[in-house]
């Protein structure tokens, strides 16, 4: 499973969309300005979140967006399902891949389990969780202020 910067993203957007739930719209400008993720990208994730049903838009002077279900019913899977492009691991576990290998295969049995189990695990894990968690109280979270981590580098600083 290859999670990209995709559901990177994708999670800081339902995160805050989540948190602002009680406006009526959220507009792009202030998820870009809040998450610091890059216009363009935030556009295509954006589309692929509406797509799948996550996000609902409206478009005009006074457009923008927000959860289209409560935060309960959305789980993790949900969400990197629908921003991902390929987010099965092989091919034989991909509800729309027909390996040809699979009946030969050793390890076709556990790649399905490792998948299984992953996927199980994504689904358990709702926005709602992770929204009253972390995102409400910017004490209790420890990426408070913390606009993107990048490997082998220090965090970026959100603003205050």
């Amino acid at each position: 499973m290859n999670l990209t910067s995709k559901s990177r993203y994708a999670l800081k957007v339902m995160l805050d969309l989540a948190r602002h739930d009680s406006e009526d719209l959220v507009r792009r400008q202030d998820i870009v300005r809040r998450e610091g993720i890059p216009a363009k990208y935030l556009d295509q994730i954006l589309v692929k979140l509406r797509k799948h049903g996550l996000i609902i838009s409206t478009r005009g002077r006074s457009g923008g967006f927000r959860i289209a279900r409560p935060p309960a019913e959305i789980t993790m899977w949900d969400i990197f399902h629908g921003v991902e492009d390929g987010i099965y691991p092989v091919a034989c576990v991909d509800e729309f891949e027909d390996c040809q290998f699979t009946v030969s295969c050793v390890a076709s049995e556990p790649w399905q389990l490792i998948f299984d189990t992953l996927k199980t695990q994504l689904n358990a894990m709702t926005l709602e969780h992770f929204e009253s968690q972390y995102a409400k109280d910017s004490n209790m979270c420890p990426m408070a202020g913390i606009r993107e981590c990048r490997p082998g580098r220090e965090p970026l600083r959100g603003e205050a």
